[in-house]
């Protein structure tokens, strides 16, 4: 080789090539199925809302983001390699950059599922997106990949403490515990009107319409008393002592909902006879539950008065009859009235 052949300033080494690095598909297969679930309890948490169930509804979408939320570094996130240093792309949209000589540390990082790789400087510490593996599963690309970026950055790839340590265990489980109380205790879904499969009344019949026919036979002159109550509509006719209210239960938040509310008011009262009174009997084929008590004289073959609690669904029926003691008012046929009318009663609530 001759001088002049040679070039006049001195010789440097090649340029460094630049290297994009990006999650492996296996991750990113597994990212999109968790960002697809996660959008589905989002679309869930949008129904919650709707149907005003919104303590399920902030826990839902709380887990749906979260969910989506970490599986963007895995589905655009990218690392690139260049002379004087590493861009770390997080998503589409933000980036960090460090450069060679500021990273005073690499470090093997590994969580439930994955390792990836921990870039140290003094001013911050940054998750690279890649190179990035599945712990159970040996990856040569990670290895070249980690290999490089040592040789880069000019600093030995050491072994970090896991990013699942006890303390983040325990945090999580308690943050999940701390939801799922409130979305099985205090708020459940399914109990509200609108889950699939639930069936409730929206509305209440007229009481004086279901009293009519029998009122119109003991008391033809006798017009009822209504009282038009929100969700407790009552009707009596004093002459014959007769009286019918119905009870609308609906969802309350922190109160459950409409037909468990039912169910408590039936079994516990107040408004008519539970099961648990003296000389209750239950009264079959009248809504979803019925019982009964009568209360008669010394004479058993007179009644003083019948009363007859009925649940269907979501609404409680409250049916009370003091016949008059004379004539035909016997104990079986005021009771046969006083089931006649319950039934009917029952059998005009509409369910949706």
């Amino acid at each position: 080789m001759f001088m002049n052949d040679l070039p006049d300033g001195p010789v440097l080494p090649a340029a460094e090539t630049e290297v994009v690095l990006r999650p492996p598909r296996t991750l990113k297969y597994l990212a999109c199925v968790q960002a697809t679930a996660g959008a589905l309890l989002v679309l869930a948490a949008g129904y919650a809302f709707w149907i005003q169930a919104f303590m399920p509804a902030l826990c839902l979408a709380f887990m749906g983001l979260a969910a989506v939320g970490a599986t963007l570094n895995f589905l655009m996130g990218k690392v690139k390699f260049g002379p004087d240093g590493l861009h770390n792309h997080e998503d589409s949209v933000s980036q960090v950059y460090m450069a060679w000589e500021g990273i005073t540390a690499l470090e093997r990082r590994r969580r439930l599922w994955t390792e990836r790789i921990v870039a140290v400087s003094p001013a911050t510490s940054v998750t690279l997106g890649a190179p990035a593996r599945l712990r159970f599963r040996r990856d040569p690309r990670f290895e070249a990949a980690v290999a490089d970026l040592s040789r880069r950055a000019g600093r030995e790839v050491t072994r970090g403490r896991p990013l699942l340590t006890w303390r983040y265990a325990v945090t999580h489980v308690a943050i999940l515990a701390t939801w799922t109380f409130l979305f099985v205790t205090f708020d459940p879904i399914w109990h509200h009107q609108a889950w699939p499969g639930r069936s409730e009344a929206r509305a209440l019949p007229d009481p004086c319409r279901v009293l009519a026919p029998a009122a119109k036979q003991l008391a033809p002159e006798q017009k009822p008393l209504f009282y038009d109550f929100t969700d407790n509509p009552i009707c009596q006719f004093d002459a014959i002592s007769l009286r019918l209210a119905y009870q609308l239960h609906k969802y309350q938040l922190g109160q459950d909902g409409g037909i468990e509310q039912a169910e408590k008011e039936f079994r516990e009262g107040p408004g008519g006879p539970t099961p648990d009174d003296k000389g209750a009997r239950p009264l079959p084929g009248v809504g979803d539950e019925a019982t009964i008590v009568t209360s008669t004289y010394k004479d058993p073959s007179r009644v003083t008065q019948i009363q007859i609690s009925v649940r269907r669904a979501n609404v409680t029926v409250w049916l009370s009859y003091t016949p008059r003691l004379k004539g035909r008012d016997s104990t079986s046929e005021a009771v046969a009235l006083a089931e006649h009318l319950a039934r009917t009663a029952t059998d005009r609530i509409k369910l949706d």
